[in-house]
């Protein structure tokens, strides 16, 4: 009697995915020839393959037909100022502010904050609207993609002071003349949170426009000259 497998020998799993390695055995019954050998059928002659193209030359072909990094400048192309923005950095959004004292413009601005749009309004149409408007410093500010925007400012009231939202504002947009920051609001605080970039990031890339140039852009078909302005009139109720 064959003796028992020993209960501490573990058990192989079995793989499904193999054929067994035992060889298979064909039987084979050689045949006695009694007739002749028929004819030998002559081979057909196969075509020859073509060698394929080298791959350095495929790679060459196309490394040709890739632009340089600086095709827009060969091709002297430039980028136009079509759009400025107006409003307060983003939250994770890293800006710069133009140092220089004649890169800002002092305004009479009328924010709608429903549609997120701002007007600027001739002085002496803002004298018959106060309460609609306020006066601002609009700041030339970049962001780390060279897209410039505005940043609206309020100016200190008769008395000189600010509440503490805008006093944060004024302190962050006064800081970013020198570094890359981001601010968010802090509610608890009642004021702006600013965070400064840690590492040595490069000096803004500021476009060659003064800031009158970029005031027409921000506010074109948004500068209020009478009270007849359509949106004068919706705010006093009158259409």
């Amino acid at each position: 009697m064959p003796p028992k497998p020993s209960p501490d020998t573990p058990q192989t799993p079995l793989d499904f995915n193999f054929s067994r390695n035992t060889p298979m055995t064909t039987q084979t019954t050689v045949a006695t020839a009694t007739t002749a050998t028929p004819a030998t059928t002559p081979a057909v002659p196969t075509a020859s393959t073509p060698p394929s193209q080298p791959l350095t030359s495929a790679s060459a072909a196309l490394k040709s037909l890739r632009l340089p990094a600086n095709y827009g400048a060969t091709l002297g192309v430039k980028k136009l100022l079509t759009l400025v923005p107006v409003g307060k950095p983003k939250k994770p959004q890293f800006f710069r502010t133009h140092a220089a004292p004649e890169m800002t413009f002092a305004a009479m601005l009328l924010e709608q904050k429903e549609s997120r749009e701002s007007y600027v309004v001739m002085p002496d149409v803002a004298q018959e609207i106060s309460e609609l408007v306020r006066p601002v410093q609009l700041h030339a500010a970049i962001d780390r993609q060279n897209n410039v925007f505005l940043i609206p400012v309020p100016l200190p009231g008769e008395d000189g002071t600010r509440n503490p939202w805008h006093e944060s504002l004024a302190q962050a947009v006064e800081h970013a003349k020198l570094k890359w920051l981001r601010i968010t609001a802090n509610m608890h605080a009642g004021g702006y949170d600013v965070y400064e970039a840690e590492g040595a990031l490069p000096e803004p890339e500021w476009p060659a426009h003064d800031i009158d140039t970029l005031v027409e852009v921000a506010f074109r078909g948004k500068i209020i000259t009478s009270l007849d302005h359509p949106v004068i009139q919706t705010l006093l109720g009158k259409i």
